[in-house]
């Protein structure tokens, strides 16, 4: 009796074990140049020196790599059924091998976007130089459709030197452009460009006009960016929804980031930017498009040389969406911190702002309610660089609460033009105009 069961629990065992007889182990260069229809279920499984190259396409399997590891050669069509893991690397297609790594980038993106289960693309810890603009979009039938993935590396973003960065080389387009998302997430990436701020000093730096804050080189063009949001309008007018951006830096760009500049979609909303960094720029973020709604920038950090931290209302359709900014701490050489032009219904709301060595606040045009909350304010000396208007506004729909205005230890005047509310605010000089 006691052998019957035995014997039973044995085969039981032996039933529920899956077969791995089909399973492909690739230990050495291979080459493939046709179609490979791999069975379902089964681990196609690199070795340390697996390498499949050609310009075949491999259909099925579930991928099982090291993460850092080299495993197929961009000419090549993958299609696999899913990842032993959680993510799909960029150096399986050789990210990290190349002076240039746009065909390595880009196919990897392409890659999971073509879907079979796949959402997450890992972008290992590295330096990535690349040429051409990088784009997550899908197209059905000749117009944009809802494209989701989730890109990230492993830096934080205040590293620039240990994590995953993505340095773009050309001095025109952008470097990352997402057209039509619906629920992308983008974190933890380093990406830099080649604006070079002006050197000057600070007398004539502080008071050069928008137009005048040029690249040095004289190579960036006015549309020069990092990451894009809806680049395009050529093929249907919907925008990107749900998507988040955090955890990232993006610097030495003219516009770091950018949404809606291209003047004909619409939407662009349920956008959440949360801890991101602009570098030295001619703007940090720009947007322009009246049906943003509903976005957030929680928690933006400048200590570059920027001449405007945050432009609404002035690029694409030049309109003004519904944001939120929560939270920012400004220094180094920021000109202006607002250029904002509220228009239509949508407003604007500003709150836990830390700047310091700004030369003004800027200018915010609103016909309805618009609040600037518990900020501080402090600008640079009126003796450095000339008495500044340290903030404009056409409407006292525009109202100030809690917030500081201060010149470092000094009483000077403060000349503020137009008209604005100030609700129990602190100035430390006397109030002009």
């Amino acid at each position: 009796m006691h052998l019957r069961i035995f014997a039973a629990v044995i085969l039981l065992l032996f039933l529920e074990t899956p077969a791995r007889s089909q399973d492909i182990f690739i230990s050495k260069d291979t080459t493939v140049n046709n179609t490979w229809k791999i069975p379902a279920g089964a681990i196609l499984k690199f070795g340390s020196k697996g390498h499949i190259s050609g310009k075949g396409t491999i259909r099925g399997g579930i991928i099982d790599a090291a993460l850092s590891q080299w495993i197929f050669d961009t000419t090549l069509n993958v299609e696999p059924e899913g990842v032993y893991g959680n993510d799909f690397s960029a150096r399986w297609f050789g990210a990290g091998k190349y002076q240039d790594n746009y065909n390595s980038l880009q196919k990897s993106i392409n890659t999971v976007l073509a879907g079979n289960g796949l959402r997450n693309l890992i972008i290992p810890k590295g330096v990535y130089e690349y040429t051409k603009p990088l784009t997550i979009y899908r197209i059905y039938k000749g117009q944009y459709v809802g494209a989701t993935i989730h890109m990230y590396g492993e830096s934080s973003f205040w590293d620039c030197c240990n994590g995953t960065t993505l340095k773009y080389m050309s001095t025109d387009g952008f470097a990352l452009g997402l057209q039509h998302n619906k629920g992308t997430e983008i974190n933890n990436l380093f990406i830099e460009g080649r604006f070079k701020a002006p050197s000057v000093k600070d007398t004539i730096y502080y008071n050069l006009p928008l137009e005048k804050f040029s690249d040095a080189n004289g190579k960036c063009g006015d549309q020069y960016a990092g990451i894009v949001i809806d680049y395009d309008g050529s093929k249907n007018s919907g925008g990107s929804t749900g998507v988040k951006i955090h955890d990232v830096s993006v610097g030495n760009f003219t516009i770091n980031y950018l949404v809606s500049p291209n003047g004909k979609t619409f939407n662009a909303d349920i956008l959440i930017f949360e801890n991101i960094r602009t570098g030295d720029g001619r703007v940090g973020f720009a947007s322009g498009q009246a049906q943003e709604k509903g976005n957030v920038i929680r928690g933006i950090y400048s200590w570059g040389n920027l001449h405007t931290l945050i432009s609404i209302g002035h690029y694409g359709k030049a309109q003004a969406g519904n944001y939120s900014i929560d939270g920012g701490n400004i220094a180094g050489h920021c000109i202006r911190l607002f250029d904002i032009n509220n228009s239509g219904w949508y407003s604007t709301s500003i709150t836990n702002i830390f700047s310091e060595s700004i030369g003004t606040i800027g200018t915010i045009n609103s016909q309805i309610p618009a609040s600037i909350t518990n900020s501080t304010f402090h600008f640079v000396y009126p003796q450095v660089i000339g008495r500044q208007n340290l903030f404009y506004s056409n409407s006292d729909k525009v109202r100030f609460s809690h917030c500081i205005f201060r010149y470092y230890g000094s009483k000077e005047p403060m000349k503020i033009t137009g008209y604005a509310q100030f609700d129990n605010c602190v100035f430390s000089g006397e109030r002009v105009n």
